[in-house]
């Protein structure tokens, strides 16, 4: 991922310049997150500024690859519409995105799961473009997911609590298996891959919008399922209440389902289980990393409600016997079946 620590989020002055609005055009005061810092404009329209790179991506490449992701996804509907770019430069040294400002609430779980099956179904069933760079697209999706867990995990596997490390060692063995064994490609849609609920807004006509699009790939539709729904995402975003249970999942992926062609299910749900079991395993490894990198305890305990919120979210993900609970949904009695999810 890169950053910069040198580098400033640029000030109201600077982006109304940029913009060539006056400052007033503006909100006064961000809206903060992790990755963008976002400035609410006149016209209901939102400035979203990176502050670093999901992919490890340079400024200007990262800027091309979310503005491109916007463009492409646009016919869904289900994302923000892009408005404008504003170019890397010594004042941005990120660039910055003008998108619609979308008026909605955050997720509630599980009644909003369905409209978000809705709007990931209007994502996949657009066609797949001749050309399909900047994106990822891998010719091996199997391989890369499981490139990203081990490159995650390579360097604290040693470091990991015991009973961790023994479930994400299975689950390792699993995937080199299922990557050694596939007879091909799971046919490609183009996925959003940070689907999570908390990266949705629920309109007032109950529809979803995907805000953050910046890092789509081409993949199987079995990667948004899967973030959406498995448990590691319904509890990310301190912003969705509620919780979801079996049958909401289950209910989640009908959604889909019914807005979704017949050829895409099709191609999906043979893939749809191992898919679940990859994106779990690409995120807690992740999880892992960072709590053996950081100083888990002291981050928990920090002053900083950001810090200190993150902490407790990733703690959960570490935990042995929540790792466990999320793996009863492709080992044992409990197990989803391909046709329970996409019937």
């Amino acid at each position: 991922m890169v950053t910069d620590s040198d580098l400033t989020d640029p000030t109201r002055d600077t982006l109304a310049r940029a913009l060539d609005v006056a400052p007033d055009a503006i909100a006064a005061d961000p809206v903060e997150g992790r990755v963008h810092r976002h400035w609410r404009l006149a016209g209901g329209r939102m400035l979203r500024v990176p502050r670093m790179s999901h992919l490890g991506l340079a400024p200007r490449r990262n800027l091309i690859y979310a503005a491109e992701a916007f463009r492409r996804m646009a016919p869904s509907a289900a994302v923000p519409r892009l408005h404008r770019v504003l170019r890397v430069s010594r004042a941005l040294p990120w660039g910055a995105l003008v998108v619609d400002d979308i008026d909605g609430r955050a997720p509630r779980l599980p009644d909003d799961l369905p409209a978000i099956g809705r709007a990931l179904a209007a994502i996949h069933r657009l066609p797949l473009p001749e050309r399909r760079t900047p994106f990822i697209d891998p010719p091996d999706p199997l391989a890369y997911l499981l490139t990203v867990a081990e490159t995650q995990l390579g360097p604290v596997h040693d470091r990991l609590e015991s009973t961790a490390r023994r479930i994400l060692t299975e689950e390792i063995a699993w995937a080199r298996e299922l990557v050694a064994g596939a007879p091909d490609r799971p046919a490609p849609s183009l996925a959003a891959a940070d689907t999570h609920p908390g990266n949705f807004r629920i309109r007032a006509d109950g529809e979803a919008v995907l805000l953050d699009v910046e890092r789509p790939v081409y993949d199987s539709a079995g990667v948004d399922l899967a973030h959406a729904s498995l448990p590691t995402s319904l509890s990310w975003d301190p912003l969705v209440s509620g919780a979801a249970g079996r049958a909401d999942v289950v209910a989640f992926h009908a959604a889909w389902r019914a807005e979704a062609p017949a050829a895409l299910a099709e191609a999906v749900r043979p893939w749809v289980l191992a898919y679940r079991r990859l994106i779990w395993l690409r995120t807690t490894s992740w999880a892992c990393a960072w709590a053996v990198r950081n100083d888990l305890s002291a981050a928990l305990a920090s002053a900083d409600a950001a810090t200190s919120g993150l902490a407790r979210r990733l703690a959960r993900f570490v935990d042995p016997t929540m790792m466990e609970e999320a793996r009863a949904g492709w080992i044992g009695r409990r197990a989803f079946s391909a046709e329970e999810l996409i019937p």
